[in-house]
């Protein structure tokens, strides 16, 4: 007998193994390691340049404004039992896990919004890498890596995600989709393990994943409708693992709601919207038709033409009202048939089992299944639309994208795609990839901060009423940041501010916080209360429970020496506000500049009866008996404010220079050492807020 050749074993690290049988795909851990180094270099090439940026929309509401993330890990615990976020009603949601996140971040890198935006591309790298092998497990005998490496391309550079990652706070749309995904992975384990204790430990690891995403934002619940999709496209039992999947996420889920429920303190208050954010909001879903169609034409048009990215549409960028005629819906119509006619198609030839049409139906579905959640007519929400919002619908997107793409050149899901044979995809699809990254990269630096943002997407969306309100407020916020501004620079930002605030009540003729806004303006820079009065008093039209206008109308009056409207409006806003401390103060101020003592002792003290204990409630009456040169009762008033806040260092100093002239040095040393404390409280407040 002859000898035979023998057939050498491939090295362990072998770059590339195809298999005839099946698709091609990379091995070894050179593989491994190139790919995982080549998304970091790339998410770091494409979002590196938003490193430099600082704080933007709505990031004081996770890092810079909430004191305990700035605890740092201590703070963490605490988290689980805060509410997410709060107005001036109160607080409300619950996203402790990527507070959590930020909580760690301040614990290890200080306060500062720099190392949040690396662990933001971080973050969004190790999600491309996690997203790669999960799409390459589901799908490993159905198309090759080359495939998938278009799928990731497309899905990485997309400028619509440049939201999600230069904006610190939306890192919970991130951690919701990782989390997300690391369920319907743990359930895909699950199901194609024939152990008991395995495929349970896969089912606890699955729920407490999906729980975990809801903790960082509620977006994972799409993938209640991901994960037995994916199962029954990829499973051996199909029907019955994608409803007992559902069955599972859901019970661990209530089971979830039952735990939260204990931990977090009681509220009636949910978070509520204004018109200018949805004005649909109190309308049914069968009257929201054409906004459906209009939102479906936005959604689709924004994933191929991703030109003018904006940070908040709202009333009236994007018409909530649209009719049948208008050009908008007319799009969505059409897009709508296609959508029907294209899903129907697929149907009939996944039932006939045509090569690859199960890879063709999925994409179809995930993509159509996570976008129709977003397009209005179930559920609205703020904004109206988001580019945010197509965060993982776009995952659908890619693939269907990739799948037209390799139809387009008649190239094989399955092969391996070779520059000679497929020069004209390769350089049509880095054409696609070179205009999204270049888009991508162009947009970073809008998000450099809260004015940077606002000032560039006002001219993009200068019909949105609430992003001219943010502009507007944004430029008085850099007169209070900006310490060196000249007092022309000064004039400048306040009349680019009345001017972003009239034309959001040109838009929204109601919108009572930029009519206190503008009332503010003429009456703290022009000073003139007279008509900051008007304005005033428009806002309070608007809305009856302003308090904060209703005091800045008492203000005005007072300003004008119109004192019995003054004490009117301070007391109609302690009766909307009754914890309103401010107007305590300043009618507690006139009452004393009308030598009505007794009116000061009777309102403060029957704030005292009705629960509200502060510190401005006890300064309030001590001012009356220091006036009345009772210094002994007036510092004991003092002293015990102070027990109600610590850090308020005017009063530590004349407690200070009162007990030095005293010669008492204990006591004078007692309150010079709160007053440090005071004085370092408020540096960390400015760094905070810089």
């Amino acid at each position: 007998m002859a000898n035979k050749k023998a057939v050498p074993k491939p090295k362990k690290d072998t770059l590339i193994e195809a298999k005839p049988s099946g698709p091609f795909h990379f091995k070894g851990s050179n593989f491994h390691v190139l790919f995982i180094g080549v998304v970091v270099v790339l998410c770091f090439a494409l979002y590196g340049n938003s490193i430099p940026n600082g704080y933007s929309l709505d990031d004081e509401f996770v890092l810079h404004g909430d004191t305990t993330v700035q605890k740092g890990i201590a703070g963490i615990p605490k988290l689980f039992g805060m509410r997410y976020a709060w107005d001036q009603k109160g607080a409300y949601g619950y996203r402790p896990v990527v507070k959590a996140s930020f909580a760690l971040e301040d614990q290890f890198f200080g306060v500062s919004p720099h190392p949040g935006h690396i662990i933001n591309i971080i973050i969004y790298a190790l999600l491309i890498v996690f997203l790669f092998y999960f799409l390459r497990k589901i799908l490993f005998d159905k198309v090759s890596d080359y495939f998938l490496f278009f799928v990731v391309a497309i899905f990485l550079s997309h400028p619509l995600h440049t939201e999600v990652v230069d904006s610190l706070k939306n890192r919970d749309a991130m951690l919701a989709f990782i989390f997300g995904l690391f369920c319907t992975y743990a359930f895909v384990k699950a199901f194609e393990n024939s152990g008991m204790t395995k495929r349970i430990v896969w089912i606890v690891i699955g729920c407490a994943s999906f729980d975990l995403g809801c903790l960082s934002k509620f977006d994972t619940r799409l993938f209640l409708g991901i994960t037995p999709l994916v199962l029954y496209f990829f499973s051996d039992k199909k029907v019955r693992n994608s409803l007992l999947s559902i069955l599972f996420i859901i019970i661990g889920f209530f089971v979830s709601l039952i735990v939260k429920r204990h931990i977090l303190p009681k509220t009636e208050y949910h978070r509520t919207f204004v018109f200018y954010e949805n004005p649909l909001l109190n309308s049914h879903w069968y009257q929201r038709f054409q906004l459906g169609f209009a939102s479906l034409w936005f959604y689709i048009h924004k994933l191929i033409l991703p030109k003018d990215l904006i940070s908040y549409y709202g009333y009236d960028e994007f018409h909530p009202f649209p009719k049948w005629s208008d050009g908008n819906v007319l799009a969505g119509i059409v897009i709508a048939g296609f959508i029907v006619w294209a899903g129907y198609k697929l149907i009939m030839l996944f039932k006939e089992e045509k090569s690859g049409m199960d890879v063709w139906l999925f994409a179809f579905l995930l993509f159509m299944g996570t976008l129709i959640v977003y397009i209005n007519v179930v559920k609205v929400g703020p904004g109206i639309v988001a580019e945010r919002m197509m965060f993982i619908p776009s995952v659908g997107f890619a693939l269907l994208a990739s799948l037209l793409l390799f139809k387009a050149f008649k190239a094989s899901l399955t092969a391996s795609i070779h520059w000679s044979k497929y020069s004209s995809m390769y350089l049509v699809s880095l054409v696609l990839i070179v205009l999204f990254s270049g888009r991508t990269i162009a947009r970073n630096p809008n998000w450099m901060s809260h004015l940077s943002i606002y000032e560039h997407d006002a001219k993009v969306a200068p019909r949105s009423a609430k992003l001219q309100s943010l502009l507007g407020s944004s430029y008085m916020d850099e007169v209070k940041r900006n310490k060196n501004l000249t007092t022309d620079e000064i004039a400048v930002m306040y009349e680019k501010a009345e001017k972003a605030f009239l034309a959001a009540v040109d838009v929204y003729p109601q919108y009572s916080t930029a009519l206190n806004n503008i009332g503010m303006i003429e009456y703290m820079y022009y000073k003139k209360p007279d008509i900051a009065l008007g304005y005033f008093s428009k806002a309070v039209e608007g809305d009856s429970n302003y308090t904060i206008a209703l005091f800045n109308m008492a203000c005005s009056y007072r300003e004008m020496k119109n004192y019995p409207k003054a004490e009117e409006y301070f007391l109609k806003s302690i009766y909307k506000d009754p914890k309103y401390d401010l107007a305590y103060t300043y009618l507690s101020k006139l009452y004393s500049l009308e030598g009505k003592y007794n009116e000061v002792i009777k309102l403060n003290e029957n704030a005292l009866k009705d629960g509200h204990r502060s510190d401005a409630i006890y300064i309030n009456i001590g001012k009356v008996y220091l006036d009345n040169q009772d210094t002994s009762l007036a510092i004991t008033y003092f002293d015990t404010a102070l027990t109600y806040f610590s850090k308020n260092g005017p009063l530590c100093q004349w407690l200070t220079n009162y007990y030095l002239r005293k010669k008492d040095t204990v006591k004078a040393k007692h309150y010079a050492d709160m007053k440090n404390g005071a004085d370092q409280f408020a540096q960390d407040a400015a760094k905070r807020l810089d």
